[in-house]
């Protein structure tokens, strides 16, 4: 299990979502679960620090199960690999390269060329003090693409076989570096995660202590093709924001 996720990088392409939508118009569910009995892969993420990569894909995963009906893609570690190096440089022949990538940094690459065939209209960023819009997020993209730090503790429950990372007294709360995961379901008790191949939860004061960034994505396909209406969202004037906004910051 690797790390990855460098520390938020300002882009001003993340257009703020409470631009756009209320999280009391939304309609959504208390309880939503996108995730499909899927194989996700570790996608190299046990070798290298690209979970920023895998994340991604991820998402694309779960977006292609629910809104195909449940017609499965897969991705490949190579896949991965290809696309780490195309985002950060990073060269498989020289581990000095694996330094880890800014989540908007891919987020800009996905826009801009795409992920094996798969790109995005664009991303907005969340309010991740604001649980509720998190929600309405997840309900409306088909998930949330997110950032945050790692107690050690998680790394201990994630080889010990554990699923649950929600923390209890006692634990190992050094930072160990940060994480980028797809969050695919949500509940009163909080998230259900994708993460090194695997599906994880944690409630939300794990969320409030460690979560630093979040995303939610917009894939029209998704939108289309889920059935989903994405009531109480201005999706015409989000479409047309995203693709006038300047370009990310240095």
């Amino acid at each position: 299990m690797k790390l990855g996720k460098l520390r938020p990088k300002r882009s001003l392409k993340a257009l703020p979502l409470s631009n756009y939508i209320k999280a009391s118009s939304v309609v959504y569910p208390r309880v939503m679960a996108w995730e499909r009995n899927i194989q996700w892969g570790v996608l190299a993420n046990d070798s290298i620090g690209d979970c920023t990569i895998a994340g991604a894909l991820h998402l694309i995963m779960g977006w292609q199960a629910v809104a195909n009906a449940g017609t499965p893609i897969q991705f490949t570690d190579q896949d991965a690999i290809d696309l780490y190096s195309a985002v950060t440089g990073y060269n498989p022949a020289d581990p000095s390269t694996d330094q880890g990538a800014a989540e908007t940094d891919v987020l800009n690459y996905w826009k801009a060329t795409g992920m094996k065939g798969h790109k995005i209209a664009g991303y907005t960023s969340l309010d991740v003090s604001n649980i509720e819009m998190i929600k309405a997020a997840v309900f409306l993209f088909g998930g949330v693409y997110l950032g945050f730090q790692v107690p050690r503790y998680i790394m201990d429950v994630a080889q010990a076989g554990g699923t649950s990372w929600s923390q209890t007294p006692g634990v190992d709360t050094t930072i160990e570096g940060g994480h980028a995961i797809y969050i695919c379901g949500y509940g009163a008790d909080g998230v259900t995660i994708v993460s090194w191949g695997k599906t994880y939860t944690f409630d939300w004061d794990f969320w409030t202590t460690y979560v630093d960034e979040a995303y939610g994505i917009v894939s029209t396909d998704w939108i289309k093709k889920s059935g989903q209406a994405p009531s109480g969202l201005d999706l015409e004037v989000l479409l047309a924001d995203l693709n006038t906004a300047p370009p990310p910051v240095p």
